[in-house]
């Protein structure tokens, strides 16, 4: 566990970020808004009870985190979302375009079946399907405690994506999940649901965030000047040039 900011600890990396648990998990936040908290992701499921020891770690009690919001819904993300609601009763919370791929456990529409042609998964790694309680669209709000997140729509990498935004005490804090990375690297990759123009726009709108403090869900974090990071993206795009991939 390694608490990255006043509110925000990573309780989840995998192998392309802090090694704190699975090497298939993306970063796994947990959001502290006093009262209550959040996860945001979910990570792969394996070795689930890793990032259930990170929370302890916390010192904020289980009983107190009462959902996971989830970016989107590949397999490193959200496929661990499903033993959070069965085990600790945790509402899950979801686009609505990806919710019904969630509830289905669809290995077509998260990916996971080309993942596992292009051996990024193993052949028996399997999708548990889980329910939504909440689909979430542009604009909405999430109260967590004493703090408001506000959803914003950014597909490019997936489908369905979906990023966070805090704003607290005049600083911007981005959740981005697969949208954005530090060094304004971008993820493409050669799936169903990934578009160039779709990301093309979402870097535009992220960058208009003029963000301070970037989450993504690999690599590194930023907690400060996060907006010259996707100035980076935004230009490589107003070039017609792609920006440097994950």
């Amino acid at each position: 566990m390694i608490q990255i900011s006043e509110r925000v600890y990573l309780i989840g990396s995998g192998k392309d970020g802090s090694e704190l648990s699975h090497p298939k998990d993306c970063n796994v936040f947990l959001l502290d808004g006093g009262t209550e908290a959040v996860l945001i992701d979910a990570g792969s499921g394996l070795a689930h009870e890793t990032l259930v020891a990170n929370i302890a770690a916390t010192g904020i009690p289980l009983e107190r985190v009462k959902r996971v919001l989830l970016t989107h819904i590949h397999g490193d993300h959200a496929a661990g979302a499903y033993d959070f609601y069965a085990g600790y009763g945790m509402e899950i919370a979801v686009s609505a375009e990806a919710a019904p791929w969630l509830e289905q456990g669809d290995m077509e529409k998260t990916s996971l079946t080309a993942a596992q042609r292009a051996g990024v998964y193993p052949q028996d790694f399997r999708y548990p399907a889980c329910p939504a309680s909440r689909r979430l669209s542009e604009g909405d709000v999430l109260t967590v405690g004493d703090i408001s997140l506000q959803v914003l729509d950014t597909p490019g990498h997936s489908r369905g994506h979906i990023s966070f935004v805090l704003n607290e005490g005049g600083v911007c804090s981005l959740f981005s999940g697969d949208a954005l990375f530090a060094g304004g690297k971008i993820y493409i990759q050669n799936s169903w649901d990934c578009s160039i123009q779709d990301y093309a726009a979402t870097i535009a709108k992220l960058h208009a965030l003029r963000a301070d403090r970037l989450y993504p869900g690999h690599g590194a974090c930023l907690l400060a000047r996060a907006h010259e990071h996707s100035a980076r993206a935004q230009a490589c795009f107003e070039r017609l040039d792609i920006p440097p991939n994950l």
